[in-house]
């Protein structure tokens, strides 16, 4: 079964599809409850790849937004920008995101000790074994040191960008990336029903025959869609779905959320920070910091969660506490219905995963749209495809509580005796018998075909283990002499000193909406792939 790096590769390389790619169903006429970032989402892929249907968003405006700065991964740019047609200049100017080159972790070992995870593959082996860290593995993790983003001033006072070469993704604040998706969403023509579901009627075959409105209107369609949020309210409350809870892996569930004044020190990454009882991140948007503290109530209350945060950060004006819980349902689709994002599974957001699921799951939904209801073995494919996705990244998470050794307050040492992380003990075996488990190109084989379906991105579980230090005493050598790959940190280090701040980027429109922009998002060798649906 393809895992869920497996399918994003797939689902991206959007160049060569065409519409004969997503054949039309039986389906013609769609509702969707919910809004947000999951809700607008699907509405505007399933508009994208069958624009045929008759797509609504059902929403309540009395419902708020979740307004957290969001951290993505790499997919989001193509699916933004070339599957739904957004324009970069346009999106920078309303929804004013940040860089990120990945996650830098201040965790696994004592004292001052923290390590980069980018999404650019490289020497993970030789910076171990020459520097026990991999700080300074490749030069997006040495621009991360530095603060600075692969976008080069002359001496001349000519700039030279390099952001074609190096994957991102962004920072987004949440509130206003969901007004951006709520405009686009009516320039797709796809209606906004303004009402509250009070009631999920089922027919006498216990499938969603009608939605009931508080204002007492009746919402008929042929397909439902699930995606409000953490009420599952009918995946879940109605069809009454079993939830399959992942707490003997992620005993986190809650978040103390707030913001703080950056200065303008834009980091080009995500923090996670290890807590005593749990962890933060740290969002940087262009003026703020987005913060949550994410801990286990098993451990510790809301005020001793705040005052920790005092003590680390310093006072804050104000914050909020969201209640959530780990786990998946046991379905995706159940009936005529289909859910994703948080209404069907929710994994803390310890690797930014949260955006690139509900992407994943609406590609998958639009590649494999059964014709009707009949067609049992593609419903069942894709409910197998979308609960092994989650169960590989629980077991992938529970890994960077197994072994990190950052703390020993109760929190962590229950982790590292308890936290079960499944069928990833496998990967580490291997790991710990032969690492590295990439060979230091983004994307490409192991050949540990043994493993293949539990090494489900080979560079990330490198990235975690050499970060963490666990790693056997009798690492091999690697290819590399020790002068080479110093070399190659000298060139790093030549290259960051060019290099700009996000800061400098952005106070300098002309740079980035005519020269920066532009460039990185026409030009046929970005990484960012072409799109033809």
């Amino acid at each position: 079964m393809k895992t869920l790096i497996d399918h994003l590769n797939c689902a991206f390389d959007l160049n060569h599809l065409n519409k004969s790619d997503f054949p039309e169903s039986q389906f013609k006429s769609v509702g969707i409850l919910g809004g947000g970032t999951a809700g607008y989402f699907t509405a505007l892929t399933l508009k994208a790849c069958h624009p045929y249907l008759d797509i609504k968003v059902i929403e309540s405006s009395r419902i708020p937004v979740i307004g957290v700065g969001e951290s993505t991964t790499t997919e989001i740019l193509p699916f933004l920008h070339h599957l739904l047609g957004f324009d970069p200049v346009d999106f920078f100017k309303k929804v004013k995101p940040t860089l990120k080159l990945g996650i830098q972790f201040d965790w696994g070992v004592p004292g001052d000790h923290h390590f980069n995870f980018n999404f650019f593959a490289s020497h993970h082996h030789e910076s171990y074994y020459y520097e026990n860290s991999i700080t300074n593995s490749n030069w997006p993790s040495v621009l991360m040191n530095n603060k600075k983003i692969p976008l080069l001033k002359e001496s001349n006072g000519q700039h030279t960008s390099l952001m074609g070469s190096i994957p991102f993704s962004y920072h987004i604040d949440n509130q206003s990336f969901v007004n951006y998706l709520r405009e686009h969403i009516s320039n797709q023509g796809i209606e906004i029903i303004d009402a509250e579901v009070d009631s999920v009627n089922l027919n006498s075959n216990q499938f969603v025959d009608h939605l009931k409105t508080t204002d007492n209107q009746t919402l008929k369609y042929d397909f439902y869609i699930d995606c409000s949020g953490f009420r599952s309210k009918i995946l879940g409350e109605t069809l009454q779905t079993e939830f399959i809870p992942y707490d003997t892996t992620l005993i986190t569930d809650k978040a103390l959320t707030f913001n703080l004044p950056n200065n303008n020190s834009i980091d080009p990454y995500t923090s996670a920070l290890t807590m005593n009882n749990g962890w933060c991140w740290k969002i940087p948007m262009r003026t703020e910091d987005h913060y949550g503290y994410v801990f286990s109530s098993q451990f510790c209350s809301e005020e001793e969660a705040l005052k920790e945060v005092t003590q680390k950060f310093g006072s804050i004006e104000k914050h909020k506490i969201i209640n959530f819980k780990s786990g998946r349902h046991s379905k995706a689709w159940n009936k005529n219905v289909f859910a994703l994002g948080n209404s069907y599974a929710f994994i803390e957001p310890l690797e930014s995963t949260a955006i690139q699921t509900i992407i994943s799951s609406a590609m998958l939904l639009c590649r494999l749209m059964p014709q009707s209801l009949n067609d049992s073995s593609t419903i069942n494919g894709l409910n197998k495809e979308i609960s092994a996705t989650w169960d590989t990244f629980r077991g992938f998470l529970g890994v960077h509580y197994k072994f990190n050794k950052k703390l020993d307050t109760d929190f962590w040492k229950w982790c590292r005796e308890n936290v079960d992380i499944g069928d990833a003990q496998e990967v580490i075996n291997l790991f710990k018998e032969r690492a590295p488990l990439s060979k230091g190109h983004y994307g490409t084989s192991t050949g540990y075909t043994a493993h293949e379906a539990l090494v489900f991105n080979s560079y990330s579980y490198d990235s975690i283990l050499f970060g963490q230090n666990e790693v056997s005493k009798d690492l091999k050598a690697p290819e590399m002499s020790k002068e080479e790959y110093l070399d190659k940190c000298d060139s790093y280090s030549k290259l960051t000193q060019l290099a700009l701040t996000q800061h400098e980027l952005f106070s300098d429109e002309e740079l980035l909406y005519n020269e920066v922009l532009p460039l990185l998002f026409n030009d046929p060798e970005s990484w960012i792939v072409d799109t033809q649906v």
